[in-house]
Parts: structure tokens; sequence; C-alpha cells
């Protein structure tokens, strides 16, 4: 897509480098900027873009949008929208092949073979996708708290392990996790359902709108989704991540001070694949002997001293 970025300042040179989309010119309202070249782009003023460019979508690429889009309107100028770089946290990582629009074929084309076996949590049809349908070589079973169309056993998450007599090559669920009232427990419900060398996939939200109230419980990072499944309970983290970046801004209702402010590092979607490579005993599953040496992998919580 062919656009024109408002702002050639740090924000735009990030925006220049994304792939997405083919930037023709960029707009800066700094005078002495303009009739200059940014990574080979012409800075233009408003007058210039009206002329010659008006063809073109603008991406706004400086946190002062409430002031912007006003000066667009102002214009005459309706065709634009946030560049996205606003909104990223480039510390957040993407989860690639398990991301949102992809998990569903990864995790088919590992675990959709003969002999295999296959458990869904949260299986019920209420949204008209079925992923029973995705796997046509695998054995699946459907598991959720309410009995339906795609349920083969019915009951509690929080203890799982009780309603089977078999383990599993890939326990997975979608948009379950938010609803778990204590998914520490969930987690090891799979951990010992699962065959040594089996999957598990999650997908849950990180950042979303509140639902199904009174039982939304948690909002998951994918770090958050790591830590319930920690290698001192077998467990070895292979991909993780966020997907589909929202636009976050504070509504005028909000204090005084963050009215119209950029909220960024909002994603809908985390996810995380993981696998078991050790067998424990039962008793060994038991957060109690988790300590914080055990999951931190390494980090520290980030140090910020004030500045005198």
């Amino acid at each position: 897509m062919q656009v024109v970025l408002f702002g050639a300042g740090e924000m735009g040179k990030r925006a220049l480098k994304n792939p997405g989309y083919d930037v023709v010119a960029v707009i800066d309202s700094d005078l002495e900027k303009q009739g200059n070249y940014i990574s080979g782009r012409l800075i233009i003023g408003l007058d210039e873009y009206k002329k010659d460019y008006s063809g073109y979508k603008i991406l706004i690429s400086c946190y002062k949008l409430d002031e912007i889009e006003a000066l667009l309107c102002t214009n005459g100028i309706f065709n634009f929208s946030a560049a996205p770089e606003l909104y990223e946290d480039i510390q957040v990582p993407s989860s690639g092949e398990i991301s949102h629009d992809n998990w569903e074929g990864f995790i088919t084309r590992l675990c959709d073979k003969p002999g295999m076996k296959v458990l869904e949590i949260g299986s019920r049809n209420v949204t008209g996708t079925v992923f029973r349908n995705k796997f046509h070589h695998a054995e699946y079973t459907g598991f959720d708290y309410y009995p339906g169309e795609n349920v083969d056993v019915v009951g509690d998450a929080h203890r799982l392990s009780s309603y089977f007599n078999e383990k599993f090559d890939l326990i997975f669920s979608s948009a379950v996790f938010e609803h778990l009232a204590l998914p520490w427990l969930v987690s090891i419900e799979i951990i010992k359902l699962l065959k040594r060398g089996g999957y598990v996939f999650i997908e849950t939200h990180y950042s979303f709108s509140s639902h199904e109230r009174p039982w939304h419980f948690f909002q998951f990072s994918e770090n958050a989704l790591d830590v319930l499944f920690p290698e001192k309970f077998g467990m070895h983290c292979i991909k993780k991540g966020c997907s589909n970046l929202l636009e976050g801004r504070y509504s005028i209702s909000a204090s005084e001070y963050l009215r119209g402010g950029i909220v960024p590092g909002l994603y809908c979607h985390s996810e995380y694949l993981g696998q078991k490579f050790r067998d424990l005993e039962e008793e060994e599953l038991d957060w109690s002997g988790i300590s914080l040496e055990d999951i931190k992998k390494g980090t520290e919580y980030p140090r910020r001293d004030k500045k005198l």
C-alpha cells in the first residue's frame, strides 16, 4: 500500500522501515525540513500534499495524535490513520508460526498424524468454529464445562486428569484460559495428561474487552503463559508471543492527565507452545516447590532508579 507519512522524527524513521507499506513522501510541519529528503523520500508540507499527493492515505507517525488529526480535518483531509508503530512495543515478540492467524495450521501439521491423540479444552461450538474438523488422522477428544456440539467429555478443567485414563500427544485451548479461576491448577492438570514429548498449545487474551462476566478472570502475556508451564515441571517452551496489535488511547472519561494519551503495547492475543520433556511423580507437580529462581530464566525486573 502506498502512503504518505506525517512526521519525520524518530517514529517516522522507524515507520519507514515497515515493509507493509510503500512511503511515497513524508509530511512535516517543520519548514526547515521541507524540501529535504529522509531515506530517499521528499519531506513536504500540507499544501504540497493537497496539491500533488492527496490520493494517498496519510499515516500519522508522531505522538501528538489529537493535534495532528484536528489539523488534518481543518484542512479538509480525512483519509488518515495512525501508524502501527505508535502502538507497538518492540520488546513484545511476534509468535510467527503460532500467531492468531497461523496456529491452527501449525498444530495440525505438528500433530494430525495416525496414532496421535489430541485433546481440546473448551471444545463446545459457540463461535461456529469446530477444531475437530481440522484433525483428519489423529484421534480427537473435545472437553468442555458444558455439554453441546463437539463435546465428548463434560467436566471442570481444574480437575482435568480425573476424567481420563489415557495421555495425549497434544492438548490445546483457544480463548479459554482467561475464564479459568485457577489457571495454575489447570496447567498442572494438563501436564499430568501429556505424554512425554507431547505438546501443549494455549492461545488466550493479552488485552481484550471484558466478556462473559463474571467468569472473566485473567489476561495473560506470553511470559505469563510460560510461567504456568515451568521447566521444573518437565516443560520446555518452544515458541511464545503476541499478535493482533490494538490501537490504545485513553478516553475523555479517564483521569485528566491521561485523556487522549496513547496506550502502546496492547495485543489482543497471546500464544504459547510447550513440550513435555520429562515425566514427574504427581506429588512433584506442586507450586509450593516452585521459586522465583525456577521461572525467571535469567531475567530481572527492570530497575528504574529515580533521577535526582
